[in-house]
């Protein structure tokens, strides 16, 4: 008998979908990002540009360099952080997907699983509750234990 795989061990249930909202997230962090620090180096940086007066030039210069000092490593400490968690909480996201479809393409094979489940704190739990009534539903219908009614009127179509 061949052994199945375990997709539920893994972080990484859907890379494109996992990976692309991580990446577009990281973009628009890095955006907001590159915004306030420009607004942090902004006041130092302006001084030092338009100032000639060695006095007030070397605060200036002194205040960006500890900022600098200080910010890139806090940067991408935030970064990885915000990355980590994209992937982490899109695993949420991507593994009822994932289950979604299983269900769905078992069930045009007219194999209807008892009940669909998802992991206790994925996304998407009323869906599992619908997807396991229609598998339900469905099971009865091809058993011949409920007619086929139209959805429209409740009408029987062969009648």
């Amino acid at each position: 008998m061949a052994t199945v795989e375990n997709r539920r061990q893994s972080r990484v249930v859907d890379r494109q979908f996992q990976f692309g909202l991580a990446w577009r997230l990281l973009l628009v962090l890095t955006a907001l990002f590159a915004g306030g620090i420009l607004l942090m180096f902004a006041p130092s940086l302006y001084v030092m540009l338009t100032t000639k007066d060695l006095s007030s030039l070397e605060p200036a210069a002194a205040e960006f360099l500890v900022l600098h000092k200080r910010i890139w490593p806090a940067a991408l400490l935030s970064f990885a952080g915000v990355f980590v968690y994209a992937l982490r909480f899109s695993h949420r996201i991507a593994g009822p997907v994932y289950r979604i479809d299983a269900v769905l393409r078992q069930m045009l094979r007219d194999d209807y699983p008892e009940t669909v489940t998802f992991r206790e704190k994925d996304h998407f739990q009323p869906t599992a509750q619908l997807l396991t009534e229609l598998s339900r539903k469905l099971s009865r219908r091809n058993d011949g234990r409920e007619p086929d009614t139209d959805s429209r009127d409740g009408r029987n179509p062969g009648a």
